[in-house]
């Protein structure tokens, strides 16, 4: 063999045990790299700290946030059959409570959304709190922080609707549906919504309109003031001369451009003698249509105020969601 073949074999030796010492040294540093860290031969120890001997904790995976359940829509009939929608978390087990006692369930879909349907048996008569709680596998119960009241109106009343609406905590309530829809006095687009009186026989009344018509009101065929609707459709009249006791007749109408009636609604009331009561300044006369809640916010801005005139009218009013047409409230000032 010749010297020059000689020294290319022992050439690719060389190389091929440098590449194979490259490789070796890469792995051990990649392996020192990964593996804690221990003394080498011949060099000064390094104190280690107790944490650098256990192995790190994986990364917290991310979790799904826990939403509370909502309400988005509420639709309840005179006959107490309701359908009922919100939202919640995905897959979720939804629970309906009307006031704790579970009455309807129905499941989450994948987008969150959730139908319940109340049928049999239905909402009875009267006043309910209606709140939904949603079941996750794995976490706790979560109950809506809303709440949606309904008053079902007496079997035997065939013309009021079912007062509906949401109220969040701490919040304005969202009327749904108003018993006014078909029970308030109404023609075309004008509608009544309060008529009351203080005890020297001053009259103030309020109701809707389309926005920026204007009407006139008239007790007993005299003209005893005129308005125009705002923006927001209603309209409020307090008539300059004060009515006697006894029974009255209201006319409504409201004026098209050339001053002639395009709508008209009637209806009578009735104004009672009665002394006025420490505190008192004013009286309600109840008009079909009315219930406590809208009274409260027509006069003191604030549905829940309802109790106040409850509390003064105990006398009449056995159950605050049954009033009648014809009954006549004291109203009490209120700070």
């Amino acid at each position: 063999m010749s010297r020059t073949i000689v020294w290319l074999v022992a050439a690719g030796a060389a190389i091929i045990a440098l590449a194979l010492g490259v490789a070796w040294y890469t792995k051990m540093h990649e392996r020192a790299a990964l593996a804690p860290s221990a003394p080498v031969a011949g060099a000064p120890s390094t104190p280690q700290s107790p944490a650098a001997d256990k192995p790190a904790d994986p990364a917290p995976q991310p979790s799904a946030a826990v939403m509370a359940p909502s309400f988005d829509v509420a639709r309840i009939g005179r006959d107490g059959h309701a359908v009922i929608a919100g939202r919640a978390a995905p897959g979720a087990k939804i629970v309906l409570l009307d006031g704790g006692k579970e009455i309807a369930r129905s499941e989450a879909d994948a987008r969150g959304e959730w139908v319940v349907i109340v049928q049999d048996p239905s909402l009875p008569p009267g006043q309910h709190e209606l709140r939904v709680v949603q079941h996750v596998d794995g976490r706790a119960p979560v109950t809506s922080e809303q709440v949606v009241v309904a008053v079902v109106p007496a079997q035997t009343n065939k013309t009021d609707e079912t007062l509906v609406m949401i109220v969040p905590p701490g919040g304005t309530p969202t009327l749904l549906q108003s018993p006014s829809a078909a029970g308030v006095p109404k023609s075309a687009d004008l509608q009544l919504s309060t008529l009351d009186y203080d005890d020297r026989g001053r009259v103030t009344m309020s109701g809707l309109a389309l926005s920026g018509a204007t009407v006139r009101a008239y007790i007993d065929d005299k003209v005893a003031s005129e308005g125009v609707s705002g923006k927001d459709r209603t309209w409020r009249m307090a008539p300059a001369n004060p009515i006697d006791p006894g029974k009255h007749v209201l006319r409504l109408d409201r004026l098209g451009g050339d001053g002639k009636p395009v709508a008209r609604l009637e209806l009578t009331f009735e104004r009672l003698a009665t002394a006025p009561v420490s505190g008192d300044s004013r009286r309600l006369s109840v008009v079909k249509g009315d219930n406590l809640w809208n009274i409260a916010r027509a006069h003191y801005g604030e549905g829940w105020q309802y109790t106040v005139i409850f509390d003064a009218n105990k006398g009449q009013i056995r159950d605050p969601n049954l009033i009648y047409p014809g009954q006549n409230f004291s109203l009490p000032k209120v700070n």
